[in-house]
């Protein structure tokens, strides 16, 4: 029989035969492939979650299908088709889905039986859970290869209550069930990457210089020679791991510090970290402060920005070829990434470094300094810090979709006290090079905060954000 998919009966019978079909193919013919099909139908297209439980549940025990298995543990788990959730009964049947050789039954499986909570039911068995992980990993399922490189990166404490994600130093003397090894965290991420998992791959950008030229600090380093619709980034990108994580650096002003701040390719610059698979980007930045105790040599997380510059390309969105289509109207409110924006304030408190968590910098056009009636203007303006390079590349970081975050190293006290000089070249960089270890040292311990998260959702919400602000599609 001939459906016309484009009338409404002729669909509705289209849909009730394949109903009948699946039913005959399951129950007559006893066939599980289609046993799956029917509970699949009778969940999406009927929303009888309790008769798709029974197909499940059946094709599961009665023929050993790994993947109904999988279905029913996930009707369990999250208590569909039942009354209530039942975790215990879940990891049964997870259990058994792996057995049958099916991967994300195996990851299920491992999943619950390493996780930590409140409410958490399934007894703790990491040896077990990770027997899982490793199984459904060596069958190429990329998130419990990316998983395991977790534990791995960030190990896995005996007693939970003794592990603090955000000081890696006063972790070191605690008892593991799986000792850090950044060469296995590697090795999994690694076949994560392979695998399509983009998380897994290089996935934190760092944009700095100074502090950051130590040959040592990159392991198996290579140099990515990267083109973009909007020309070439400031320098060659350099590629490799950070303690186990992934990283891609890239000099803001060119490794000879070759551009200054109005001549910097911003777009260039996040476009190519992207397209290195970065799904993050931590950035250094010289400040003068704007208020006293705001002082020369603290750190400060940048949460906001203050637009003074001009003539700067800030969207991707302009139709240049090769670039993305459409108007971008992006909202800047939180104009950085929360969950980066706290990596590193937990990185520099753990260090004891003397640190401001929250700061708004007015960023002016430069190269020059500021005169002292703009700086009393920024000052009343609300602004606590001035830079030159903030922006546009927070707002193209955040038009790219990405994890984007700041920490700002005090200089000096600009120009605006009474008793103050004017700012001078010599006495920033002398202030610089003299702290500048400390913002090396937040960026490097904000990377394995960052590195050992599972929970990604945020990189999700920052894509989303990005696709629901673009009109005018073409």
């Amino acid at each position: 029989m001939a459906y016309n998919l484009q009338k409404e009966e002729d669909v509705k019978q289209y849909v009730e035969n394949l109903g009948i079909e699946y039913r005959f193919g399951c129950y007559h013919e006893k066939k599980p492939e289609v046993c799956q099909l029917l509970g699949d139908y009778l969940e999406a297209i009927k929303k009888d979650y309790k008769k798709a439980a029974v197909v499940y549940k059946n094709n599961c025990l009665d023929y050993n299908y790994g993947k109904s298995c999988l279905k029913y543990g996930n009707y369990s788990l999250i208590g569909r088709g039942r009354d209530k959730p039942d975790p215990k009964e879940a990891l049964q049947y997870f259990e058994k889905g792996c057995e049958l050789s099916d991967p994300a039954s195996c990851l299920h499986a491992g999943v619950l039986l390493t996780n930590t909570g409140s409410d958490i039911t399934v007894q703790r068995d990491v040896p077990k859970g990770y027997n899982y992980l490793k199984k459904s990993c060596d069958r190429n399922d990329d998130m419990a290869c990316h998983y395991l490189s977790g534990m791995y990166l960030a190990g896995v404490p005996r007693n939970v209550v003794d592990f603090n994600p955000h000081n890696p130093e006063k972790n070191k003397n605690i008892d593991y069930l799986i000792k850090p090894d950044l060469k296995q965290a590697f090795q999994f991420a690694n076949k994560a990457c392979e695998l399509g998992n983009i998380y897994a791959c290089a996935n934190i950008g760092i944009i700095g210089g100074s502090g950051f030229d130590d040959p040592s600090l990159f392991q198996n380093p290579i140099e990515l020679h990267v083109n973009t619709p909007f020309g070439k980034p400031s320098d060659t990108l350099l590629q490799g791991q950070i303690k186990g994580v992934p990283c891609v650096l890239l000099a803001r002003h060119g490794r000879k510090h070759q551009y200054q701040p109005s001549d910097v390719n911003y777009r260039a610059n996040i476009w190519a970290l992207k397209e290195a698979g970065c799904t993050h980007v931590l950035a250094t930045t010289a400040t003068g402060s704007l208020v006293e105790e705001y002082k020369p040599g603290d750190l400060v997380i940048l949460d906001d920005f203050i637009d003074r510059t001009w003539g700067r390309k800030c969207t991707f969105y302009d139709r240049t070829e090769g670039g993305p289509r459409g108007v971008c109207h992006l909202p800047m409110r939180p104009a950085f990434c929360e969950r980066s924006r706290r990596a590193l304030f937990d990185a520099a408190v753990s260090r004891g470094y003397r640190c401001h968590e929250k700061g708004t910098a007015v960023v002016i056009q430069g190269p020059r300094f500021s005169s002292r009636a703009e700086s009393l203007m920024h000052r009343q303006w609300g602004g606590h810090l001035v830079n030159m390079t903030t922006v546009p590349e927070v707002v193209l970081a955040k038009e790219a979709g990405l994890s984007y975050a700041a920490v700002a190293l005090i200089t000096d006290y600009d120009c605006w006290r009474e008793d103050e000089k004017s700012v001078s070249v010599s006495e920033v960089l002398a202030m610089f090079a003299q702290n500048v270890k400390k913002a090396a040292d937040v960026i490097l311990d904000a990377v394995q905060i960052l590195g050992a998260d599972t929970d990604l959702e945020y990189l999700n919400a920052h894509r989303e954000l990005v696709t629901s602000s673009i009109m005018l599609k073409d």
